[in-house]
């Protein structure tokens, strides 16, 4: 039978599927005219997760139909991996980092917007709205869902590799290099919108007793009207963070 030989990255060879199962070679059966990208997500990589693919004398992209006998390089993506440079495989960038999170990584959302970064979360959308967002909002699609990942629509994501959500925020932060972009407590965990520093005494009637008396400084949602301090919900996720290795970021991106 006709074949294209894949050379997968080791990176990448824990996502294919069955028998191909981590394989760093693959004997591609060409029993039909497909393309590069209907050829890898049918083995189980949606293309969101591949950084590059060559042939022996070029670069391809995701429209690339193989020949017979044709050997392809598939790598995974260079970390860090910065939405803002064209390549071959996405030749339209993002100029700023936006994210949109899938209801299966949820919690991650809020941890996200913890770290001052602007996420948004699917309100349960089903695939073809949240991938359509995605696109339309110029939003990097983050979930567990390999087929949401797969439709065309979806140009920038990553398949979410950890389980805890706090281990997850560190895998965003580490992949896409958004160190210098942490801005600890600015955005409303509930919402996404940036907070506003608030007087004490406008929020006064609002506090329990023991905040009134121990806490100076607030910041309030303009959208939620929710209201914030440095109590200790607060210390409890610097623990989290810490655990994860991100606590001195925070604190001194907070200072």
């Amino acid at each position: 039978m006709p074949r294209l030989l894949l050379e997968i990255d080791p990176e990448l060879t824990f996502l294919l599927r069955g028998k191909w199962k981590g394989a760093r070679e693959v004997p591609y059966p060409l029993e039909r005219r497909a393309s590069m990208k209907d050829i890898l997500e049918a083995l189980g990589i949606p293309h969101t997760e591949i950084g590059r693919l060559s042939t022996e004398n070029e670069e391809i992209d995701f429209t690339h139909i193989p020949i017979v006998d044709e050997r392809i390089t598939v790598d995974g993506i260079a970390i860090p991996f910065s939405v803002s440079q064209p390549s071959r495989l996405r030749p339209q960038s993002y100029g700023h980092i936006r994210f949109l999170v899938d209801l299966n990584v949820g919690k991650l959302a809020s941890l996200l917007r913890l770290a001052g970064l602007d996420t948004l979360d699917d309100g349960n959308l089903p695939d073809a709205e949240l991938a359509s967002l995605a696109s339309r909002e110029k939003r990097i699609l983050l979930t567990k869902d390999r087929l949401l990942l797969c439709r065309k629509e979806v140009s920038f994501g990553r398949l979410i590799r950890s389980s805890d959500p706090y281990d997850q925020l560190a895998e965003v932060i580490k992949f896409f290099g958004l160190q210098s972009e942490v801005r600890p407590f600015s955005r409303c965990m509930k919402c996404n919108a940036v907070l506003d520093d608030v007087a004490k005494a406008t929020v006064f009637p609002r506090l329990q007793p023991l905040t009134r008396l121990y806490y100076q400084r607030f910041k309030r949602c303009p959208d939620c009207d929710s209201i914030y301090w440095k109590g200790s919900h607060r210390l409890s996720m610097e623990s989290s963070l810490r655990r994860v290795g991100l606590a001195r970021l925070f604190q001194a991106a907070a200072d």
